[in-house]
């Protein structure tokens, strides 16, 4: 279970970089600035003066035969400024069943900011702080404070194709999983590759590295791949499918999930 601390953590974070559009924007559109369904964040914060809520539904199944339900996997974006934001992390409810562990409750919540840099015509750079404490049921708790530093880009290949990249930095300064204790830090790089199919629909497929799981627990990586479809101007709605490719055999998942994004505001 202690793979799954780290994907709850996750779970808050997941989005692709800017689709590629013909604006002189890069930015422009709720698909460029969505943090969901990827791993890997957009590089471009939200417009001042509007609102983004990022909701979603994900199942994880375990190789040992265990199953994770997370449900409103929150992600509520501010803009505040110019390319300047402020996020609430949270509500995110889990429900924990097999492998002699039944348990359900809110996981850790916190609060964020992104800004985003000045965008070229192709390329788009920004980064994020996060900041969750350990206000989660036992079960789905870090055990401590986790502070996550992300910088985040996007290079447009093509008018319909897009690659992006998240360097995550993650800081736990005390935490404690199943008997486990102590103070450790991750390095969990991710690339994404964007397809856009039309105006409104786009795909991607991601690769994420995670250096270290837990004190006692090393490396580990996954892939997940998906498909968006924006309906409007201001809703958005995803699929996705994720498994590990590497780590202990009894840390083994796969999981399928699905979610929207809502905006509000001019």
């Amino acid at each position: 279970m202690i793979l799954a601390a780290v994907l709850s953590l996750l779970a808050v974070a997941p989005s692709p970089p800017p689709k590629p559009a013909a604006t002189s924007n890069p930015c422009a559109g709720l698909l460029a600035q969505l943090n969901r369904p990827t791993v890997g964040f957009s590089p471009c914060a939200v417009d001042r003066g509007t609102a983004v809520f990022e909701l979603g539904y994900q199942n994880t199944r375990y190789a040992q035969g265990s199953s994770r339900i997370q449900i409103g996997q929150g992600f509520l974006r501010f803009g505040v400024a110019q390319r300047f934001e402020l996020d609430i992390i949270g509500p995110n409810e889990a429900v924990q069943r097999g492998a002699g562990v039944n348990a359900s409750g809110l996981a850790d919540s916190g609060i964020g900011f992104k800004y985003s840099f000045v965008q070229g015509q192709r390329w788009q750079l920004g980064i994020d702080g996060l900041y969750t404490t350990p206000n989660g049921v036992r079960a789905f708790t870090a055990g401590s404070a986790t502070l996550t530093a992300n910088v985040d880009a996007g290079y447009e290949l093509t008018k319909t194709t897009s690659l992006g990249t998240t360097l995550a930095f993650i800081s736990n300064a005390g935490y404690s999983n199943a008997g486990v204790h102590g103070t450790f830090g991750t390095f969990m790089p991710s690339a994404v590759l964007i397809q856009q199919i039309d105006r409104a629909t786009q795909a991607y497929v991601e690769y994420v590295n995670v250096s270290r799981n837990a004190p006692d627990v090393g490396a580990s990586s996954f892939a997940d791949t998906g498909i968006q479809r924006l309906i409007g101007n201001g809703l958005e709605v995803d699929l996705e499918y994720g498994r590990s490719l590497s780590g202990l055999a009894a840390q083994r998942f796969s999981y399928i999930g699905a979610g929207i994004g809502v905006r509000i505001g001019r």
